[in-house]
């Protein structure tokens, strides 16, 4: 099982999968989540469609932290493990949903521009006899 991520040059990633790693911030070698493989996979399955590629990789970092969780429950003192990983799986899964809908932060901000118009209010209100 591989790992490899490089940086964007020039605003342009090498490959799909360091832009998959750079969007889940799965991008320390030391301490990676999913194998290049995995993201391969996710990829061949989805299409190369980076969002839900990228939203389904951070879901399943959140299973096996959400696994973690409900395996290893020690605490020493003020600290408890199971609490950290749960708390780990669910911000995984919250980023899962934000990459499904193709934002990237809290203000909803989209990672992509649709070239589909959309629909107004009141747009087809002249066609109505």
């Amino acid at each position: 099982m591989t790992f490899t991520y490089a940086a964007p040059v020039a605003g342009v990633f090498p490959s799909l999968t360091d832009e998959i790693r750079f969007l889940i911030q799965d991008t320390v070698s030391s301490t990676f989540s999913v194998t290049d493989e995995e993201i391969a996979y996710l990829l061949i399955i989805y299409g190369n469609q980076i969002y839900i590629s990228a939203s389904e990789a951070a879901s399943i970092i959140g299973i096996k932290y959400g696994k973690e969780a409900a395996i290893t429950s020690k605490s020493i003192g003020d600290l408890s493990l199971s609490t950290q990983y749960a708390e780990t799986a669910n911000w995984y899964q919250k980023l899962s949903d934000k990459l499904r809908l193709g934002k990237k932060d809290n203000l909803g901000s989209p990672y992509f521009v649709s070239t589909v118009s959309q629909f107004e209010l009141n747009q087809f209100d002249e066609l109505v006899p």
